[in-house]
């Protein structure tokens, strides 16, 4: 007589129930679970940041000398290609007056070609004679050499020609690095020298560029991923917060600080009126990265 064992009281169907209903609310919990570290991931809170400028330079000669003239002084605006300073230049002044006195010389090369034609025309006669049996063996080949002479010769007074134009371009090059140019547009933070002073390896001027801004930022390493180049932060500067500003991430760094647990970020911000000023501190807020761009960017 077999024994009918219903299955849902059998122990081993209330084992596997009992697994199943623990999957359906474990799937539960870690799906609760994901949808709340989702919707913190997608939270960046505020940071601190500092807006400084784009880049900042301490200009000084290529060349040691001494200052003649410093054309800026502190706050001055300049523009790329704007003389600074000059060094005194004399000496070079002159190199270059005598080099270009050189390059300009054809006296040789007038000399070469009229001596080549003149050989030339000797030549022919001579051949002609040759030709007759008028002439030794020996006239003839030694008309041949004088206009083969010739023809090196004139090449040679070419070339010292070629070359004395290289030599004006090196001295005048040399006279160029007795003035010191702005390498960019910006303001004169600060002056270092005065003319009359002999500088080697000192700066002369430092200058910064203000248009655009750069704002650095540190962020938690909590949210390290979260944020991408061409992200959009506002920006509000610690004396007119109620005037926020628009930067762009420029640039995410790879590697975080393990004693703070945090990382840089750098914002562009443009600056055209230079209505903002450098070297203030700021609060940031990320803006959420479009979706459509953000997928257009992998």
């Amino acid at each position: 007589m077999h024994t009918k064992i219903n299955a849902i009281t059998h122990p081993r169907n209330i084992f596997q129930s009992s697994i199943k209903a623990n999957h359906k609310i474990k799937f539960l919990f870690l799906f609760l679970i994901g949808s709340n570290l989702s919707a913190q991931a997608t939270e960046i809170p505020p940071v601190d940041c500092i807006i400084n400028p784009y880049r900042i330079a301490d200009i000084s000669s290529a060349v040691p000398g001494v200052l003649d003239t410093v054309n800026v002084e502190r706050s001055d605006w300049v523009e790329k290609g704007a003389v600074i300073a000059r060094l005194a230049s004399g000496v070079e002044q002159a190199s270059v007056a005598l080099a270009k006195a050189r390059s300009e010389i054809e006296s040789e090369i007038q000399l070469g070609e009229t001596k080549l034609l003149f050989d030339k025309k000797r030549l022919s006669r001579i051949g002609q004679l040759h030709t007759k049996k008028s002439v030794s063996e020996e006239k003839y080949e030694e008309a041949g050499r004088n206009k083969e002479l010739s023809i090196w010769e004139l090449q040679q007074a070419k070339d010292l020609k070629s070359i004395r134009g290289l030599e004006l371009v090196r001295a005048e090059e040399q006279l160029k690095q007795k003035t010191i140019r702005a390498p960019f547009d910006g303001f004169i933070l600060q002056k270092f020298r005065s003319e009359g002073e002999y500088i080697e390896n000192q700066a002369i001027v430092r200058v910064a560029q203000l248009d655009p801004l750069l704002i650095e930022a540190i962020v938690p390493m909590e949210v390290f991923g979260q944020i991408k180049v061409g992200m959009k932060g506002t920006i509000y500067p610690e004396l007119s917060a109620d005037q926020p500003k628009e930067a762009e991430v420029v640039a995410v760094d790879r590697m975080g600080d393990a004693a703070s647990r945090t990382f840089g970020v750098r914002l562009q911000l443009p600056n055209p009126e230079f209505s903002l000023a450098a070297g203030l501190k700021c609060e940031m807020k990320f803006q959420p990265l479009d979706k459509e761009n953000h997928s257009s960017s992998k």
